[in-house]
């Protein structure tokens, strides 16, 4: 007889971990979200009128260099090739590549840096000499200096976080390559790709299978553990505590649409450095997959803010430079640790950023684990 298992959301990690157990063989998938669609924060459905397919909580870009992972997916899913490119745009001098390149400084500067030997000896005139960075504004100002970490970090990031460049960690900015060259794309990784019929396309086949069961526009309640043999849980281990040592913080994000008939921007999504509201600005005509026949543009802007502020949805987990909210996450993994018939998993079950590539990795990992001690 098939054991029950209890799956708390639809998302990468969800997904991953009911289809690993369903493939098994030896359990029945109850998988629950209390949004009314699957997919989780990649949810990407087809406006009919518009003719567009709109990433509902901003743009997601697959991208990794693990070939097992990537593998996996494509069981539920064809591709198409879309490499990223980010441009920033920058006022009196317009758009320029991101990550910071050569073509960004000759721009900026009005220089005409020619290879990497010269770009490394004008960013030597520019850095700063922090011996041991402590912080990302000391991180990115030994690379950048002064003048550029403010313009294309610091904004940023005083908006996207809520706080000063000086209070991240420098991890923050490690996921940023440093070019010396006109490289203009965003990632470094060999597999760059968009799901053919869209993220939503990829978890409608990857949920389909007799031994998963769905049931959206549900809120987990303690109640329901009773009627499982054990839960894979992705909603935020704080409010499953009841927040009983304060609440973990996170990041949110407003989208704020517009629709009109004429727009010009060289890339999907643009950053905007100065020190408006915005972040980013995305233009959904020129990812591929998502341009339907679209007659007009429509534009989705970014404005960060407090997850309190958003109706409670939690993006980002905030990691500070004093660490204190990774440990408050570790009295929380004490709490989980008493509860063998629980697992938390994905970004707020496990509080950190994951690309989808790693929730899938990680997700997988977790399942082959349960697998290999309930045979």
């Amino acid at each position: 007889m098939k054991k029950n298992i209890l799956v708390v959301g639809t998302g990468f990690a969800g997904a991953t971990v009911a289809r690993e157990l369903a493939d098994s063989g030896r359990f029945k998938i109850h998988i629950i979200d209390k949004r009314d669609h699957i997919a989780g924060n990649a949810f990407d459905p087809v406006d009919d009128q518009l003719k567009l397919r709109i990433h509902r909580y901003g743009p997601h870009i697959f991208h990794t260099n693990d070939q097992r992972i990537f593998d996996y997916l494509s069981r539920f899913t064809q591709w198409l090739p879309y490499i990223h490119q980010v441009q920033a745009l920058v006022e009196g001098t317009g758009y320029v590549p991101l990550p910071i390149n050569r073509s960004t400084l000759n721009k900026i500067y009005n220089k005409s840096l020619t290879d990497e030997a010269d770009v490394k000896a004008f960013l030597e005139t520019l850095r700063c000499h922090h011996k041991h960075p402590a912080n990302a504004r000391e991180m990115a100002e030994n690379i950048y200096g002064v003048e550029l970490t403010e313009l294309f970090f610091a904004r940023y990031t005083l908006k996207m976080w809520g706080m000063s460049l000086s209070d991240l960690a420098s991890e923050v900015l490690a996921r940023l390559p440093v070019r010396y060259d006109d490289n203009v794309n965003y990632f470094d990784d060999k597999i760059q790709v968009m799901p053919a019929h869209g993220y939503l396309g990829l978890f409608e086949t990857m949920l389909d299978h007799p031994d998963i069961s769905i049931t959206l526009a549900c809120q987990f309640d303690k109640a329901m553990e009773k009627d499982y043999e054990h839960v894979f849980n992705s909603m935020p281990i704080d409010a499953y505590f009841n927040e009983q040592f304060g609440a973990l913080p996170y990041r949110s994000i407003q989208f704020v649409h517009e629709q009109i008939e004429q727009h010009h921007q060289p890339v999907p999504t643009i950053n905007f450095t100065n020190q408006g509201i915005y972040t980013r600005q995305t233009d959904w005509r020129l990812y591929p997959g998502c341009d339907l026949g679209a007659n007009q543009a429509f534009l989705t802007k970014e404005i960060p803010c407090s997850y309190e502020e958003n109706n409670f949805e939690r993006y980002y987990p905030v990691k500070t430079v004093d660490g204190a909210p990774q440990r408050l996450y570790r009295r929380y993994c004490e709490e989980a640790r008493k509860l063998a018939h629980m697992t938390f998993i994905g970004r707020c079950g496990q509080y950190i950023y994951y690309d989808m590539h790693q929730v899938v990795a990680n997700s997988l990992k977790m399942a082959k684990e349960y697998l290999a001690v309930n045979r």
